[in-house]
């Protein structure tokens, strides 16, 4: 059961405005995405997949738990950040010595990793469940019934909507390593770049506060 069509179209408008916002699954994906167009959808389908297990936290009421338990909010962060940090640091400290061919190959025999760092990536930031349990019952219709079904047929346009914009991004991200950066030299500064964007996730996650 969906909400009214008054607060249908005010979500998907609302939800597509958010989607097209770069935000951390975008800087996430876009540096899988530099990789390779394999490793960018596996990073995209990570990402949804984990604010899949998000949304479904929400509709069955664990996300309150977590809004009103600081220690446990905290405890995930930390944990998140650090996973990030260590993805930074195997960024910067990639091997330097694989020629181009090496590199494609190992990123087509990687590019799962891409998924299981996607749904890491949103499961370990703590915002992402708050931003649920707070966005999606401003668009509930109480005099409908079934807020859970409300709730939960939200989450699955909201996942619908950010998986097609988020795949936009992949040929977006995709069209410009082929186009300009086919090269050893480019490798080692896409390593960086990928690093500093874990960097930075990693201090958005240990400074999210709970709302």
């Amino acid at each position: 059961m969906l909400p009214d069509t008054t607060h249908l179209l005010l979500f998907i408008f609302a939800t597509v405005l958010l989607n097209l916002t770069p935000g951390s699954d975008v800087l996430f994906i876009g540096s899988q995405s530099l990789i390779s167009r394999r490793n960018g959808i596996q990073a995209l389908l990570g990402t949804s997949t984990g604010i899949a297990i998000w949304i479904g936290l929400t509709v069955i009421g664990l996300a309150e738990v977590l809004r009103h338990s600081i220690w446990l909010f905290d405890m995930i962060k930390i944990i998140g950040a650090i996973y990030l940090l260590f993805l930074a640091w195997q960024a910067f400290f990639a091997n330097k010595t694989d020629d181009s061919l090496s590199i494609r190959s190992h990123a087509k025999s990687d590019s799962i990793h891409s998924y299981y760092k996607g749904i890491l990536t949103n499961i370990l930031n703590p915002k992402v469940g708050l931003f649920f349990l707070t966005f999606l019952p401003q668009f509930i219709n109480t005099s409908r019934g079934l807020v859970w079904l409300q709730l939960l047929s939200l989450g699955v346009c909201f996942i619908i909507s950010g998986t097609l914009v988020n795949l936009m991004y992949v040929f977006v991200f995709t069209y410009m390593k082929d186009r300009m950066f086919e090269n050893l030299g480019f490798k080692k500064t896409l390593n960086k770049i990928t690093g500093v964007i874990f960097c930075a996730l990693a201090y958005k996650i240990i400074t999210a506060r709970p709302s």
